[in-house]
């Protein structure tokens, strides 16, 4: 039998049995109340509305309008049908001992109550069959309060609803509403009435179930009227709790009477709202403080809740009292993501010095100091949970279309900080090299010591650096970047004073790479001032609009040793699997054969086009080669590792470079030059000095890049690496296939 007969026959006899009801009712049949009550015990009957009411209401349990009954869809023709299933189901009935008499009586009853339920389902607007049984599958697949809980009175557009939390509010907007979910395209529009959210409340909580990510304007009074903000809800279903704004200057609301509720991308969406609660939670200083034994860890709320101060109780080094340099919004220790570099008609960055630089959401504020926003807190005395909305750095007061969180925790002799990122613009972004997070300490700790090798947590010798430049000097390359090996689980790095061996150590699981420098070194103590030490954890991720990026680290403090030891013992306290989502590998990998023969009509060799900057990496099996495509139009690049290479390959035995490309016509221009940096002996990243520069043929055909190295007056010693900036400028979207790359 077909879903919508099947309806029919149940809704004929929830039909009948209420008309039962009002039948013996009216002429007296039985009991005058006791056969009333009991029956409407029975069906979980509500009392029957007005009637200017009863055109439009449902109700709960097996009542006569319950929603799973309404599977109908053409006004008075239907009530025709449910009015001779109703015959059948009386003809059933008189076979059971009922007279005829009231049989007629009960039909015609039963009759009248179908066409004004048929009236109610024709003015009704409903879900197009196949997109509510969709609908209708992806709650079921939920664990969600039943919909007979919920109580929905509706017509003309709006409905009335009561959910099983108590709270009371009116639906208008909808394109749909089946059982307690509402359909929607560009807004919907949720009510209270003045009497229920009244009270003054400074944070609220909204227990609500989506299909797609939701901007929502909250409206509520204010000292000077109303006032709206706006905040994100994330697909799925859950508690989201938000600050009213200005609650760092103790700022509450007064009631809140509406809320507009937005999919963040043009669209269809579905929507429940569960419960919506209001509180007043006390309201912190600025400059939050929590610690234990080992530490007193600082949390400065005026800026996107980063971590602004740590000091190591247990330390006596004199006028160290702070290991954080918080200069200012782009200093401390924090979350930071980069994504696209503009998006026509939408959205494009600003500049950063000279630089045009891209979408980049920073958790304590932007490059003019405009602070990030404070959208949650909760403060225990061991740890703090924080969710923020970053500004963009480039911008002048822009607040980024994402949200951070952070949760720091004092756990004996580490600090644990557990983050979360969600991007809600729906723009694409590239795969670019992301901070995990960035980490800034007083220039005093002069050292960077990290694990260089593969046998992870066996003691085995640290590297250590303490003459690091400025890590954002062009004119020092790569010299700041540290690559991991292929095999290599103790991703941990620290800062140190060598003369105390003293410092603070970062421990990230599952990451590729560290970047650490030095800015304007004078080994000051001064948390304040502008010299300071950087570092940052790096994995190769393509941010994913409404996709969580999570991931946690550890610090700790100490002597080398005590850092190390600190770490050992809570290696295996995350995974940060998010971070291998949407993610290419820059670590330096296991070499595979003769590296110096790189033959990439296979997908065998991709790894080895590594650290790739402004370029995404596949392999075309089409082509048979590596396909090399723009992300971002400026100095596009990868990276041969020949470093890697047992034993290491001596320059003098190579005396040509060659490399088979091709670049289509379709890219955006057919003039383009390459630039090679060819890092042997002493040069151990790319500079002026080795660079080499070569013109490249883009016309749709294979051709061979060949460069005589043994001319080359720098080409002696250990061959290091091979950075390839294979298109100087380009547009985003421009691709170069690579055949070979080869060393003879």
């Amino acid at each position: 039998m077909k879903k919508n007969q099947i309806a029919l026959g149940l809704k004929a006899c929830a039909l009948f049995a209420l008309a039962a009801v009002l039948l013996l009712s009216v002429i007296g049949c039985g009991e005058e109340n006791g056969m009333e009550n009991s029956t409407a015990e029975t069906l979980d009957v509500q009392t029957l509305p007005s009637t200017e009411e009863a055109s439009f209401e449902e109700t709960s349990g097996d009542s006569l309008l319950a929603e799973d009954t309404l599977e109908v869809t053409q006004g008075v023709s239907e009530a025709e049908t449910v009015t001779e299933t109703a015959e059948e189901a009386v003809t059933l009935t008189t076979d059971t001992g009922s007279t005829e008499e009231s049989t007629a009586c009960e039909a015609q009853e039963t009759a009248e109550l179908a066409t004004l339920d048929a009236e109610v389902d024709s003015d009704e607007e409903i879900l197009p069959e196949t997109e509510a049984q969709e609908t209708e599958g992806e709650i079921e697949a939920e664990t969600q309060p039943e919909a007979e809980d919920f109580e929905i009175i509706k017509g003309d557009g709006v409905a009335h609803v009561r959910t099983p939390a108590g709270l009371s509010y009116t639906l208008s907007g909808y394109t749909g509403l089946r059982k307690e979910v509402a359909s929607f395209n560009d807004e919907l529009i949720v009510t209270f009435s003045e009497d229920v959210l009244a009270e003054d409340f400074n944070r609220f909580s909204v227990t609500y179930r989506s299909s797609v990510a939701l901007k929502v304007y909250v409206t509520y009074g204010g000292g000077d009227g109303a006032c709206q903000a706006d905040y994100f809800l994330e697909a799925g279903q859950g508690v989201f709790s938000g600050l009213v704004k200005d609650f760092l200057s103790n700022a509450k609301g007064e009631g809140v009477t509406e809320l507009r509720i937005q999919p963040c991308v043009a669209g269809s969406a579905t929507f429940v709202l569960s419960d919506f609660t209001l509180e007043t939670v006390d309201v912190p200083s600025a400059d939050l403080y929590i610690q234990n034994d080992a530490y007193r860890l600082g949390v400065d709320l005026n800026w996107g809740g980063t971590i602004n101060y740590i000091r190591d109780r247990r330390a006596r080094i004199q006028g160290l009292t702070n290991l954080v340099n918080n200069h200012d919004t782009g200093r401390l220790i924090q979350q930071s993501f980069y994504g696209t570099a503009g998006v026509e008609g939408e959205y494009q960055p600003g500049l950063y010095g000279e630089v045009q630089w891209v979408y980049n959401p920073v958790q304590g504020g932007d490059l003019y100091g405009n602070a990030s926003r404070l959208i949650d807190l909760v403060v225990t005395e061991t740890s703090v949970y924080i969710k923020a909305q970053p500004q963009d750095w480039s911008m002048n007061g822009q607040l980024t279309p994402s949200y951070m969180e952070n949760t720091y925790t004092l756990d004996g002799d580490v600090i644990r900080v557990d983050n979360r990122f969600v991007d809600f613009s729906g723009w694409e972004h590239p795969h670019t090299s992301q901070e995990l997070p960035a980490l800034y300490t007083v220039s005093y700790l002069d050292t960077f010591v990290w694990y260089d090798g593969e046998n992870g947590w066996t003691g085995d010798a640290l590297s250590n650096r303490n003459d690091l430049p400025f890590w954002g000097d062009s004119a020092y390359g790569d010299t700041c970047s540290f690559p991991l090996k292929a095999k290599n689980t103790e991703t941990w790095c620290a800062w140190m004073n060598t003369a105390e061996d003293y410092g603070i150590g970062l421990y990230v699981p599952n990451v590729d790479s560290f970047k650490a420098g030095r800015f304007e070194y004078n080994g000051t103590k001064d948390a304040g001032g502008i010299p300071c030490n950087y570092v940052a954890p790096l994995n190769t991720i393509k941010l994913v609009s409404f996709e969580a990026l999570e991931y946690s680290y550890l610090l700790t403090t100490g002597s080398s040793e005590e850092i190390r030891s600190a770490f050992t013992a809570n290696q295996d306290f995350a995974t940060n699997e998010s971070l291998h989502n949407n993610y290419i590998s820059t670590r330096i990998p296991e070499p595979q054969g003769d590296i110096t023969q790189l033959d990439f009509s296979t997908d065998e060799n991709i790894e080895m086009l590594a650290r790739p900057a402004g370029t995404t990496v596949t392999f075309d099996a089409e082509e048979g080669a590596a396909k090399l495509t723009v992300d971002v139009g400026n100095d596009p690049r990868v990276t041969l590792l020949y470093q890697m290479a047992e034993p290491a390959l001596d320059a003098s035995e190579y005396t040509v470079l060659q490399i088979e490309y091709m670049i289509p016509t379709t890219n955006s221009t057919d003039d383009y030059q390459c630039d090679l940096f060819l890092c042997v002996g002493d040069v151990l990243a790319p500079a002026e000095a080795v660079r080499v520069r070569k013109d490249l043929v883009c016309d749709g055909d294979y051709q061979l890049l060949e460069i005589d190295v043994s001319r080359l007056p720098f080409w002696s010693g250990d061959i290091n690496q091979i950075r390839f900036d294979f298109f100087d400028e380009a547009a985003a979207g421009d691709v170069m296939y690579i055949r070979s790359i080869y060393l003879s």
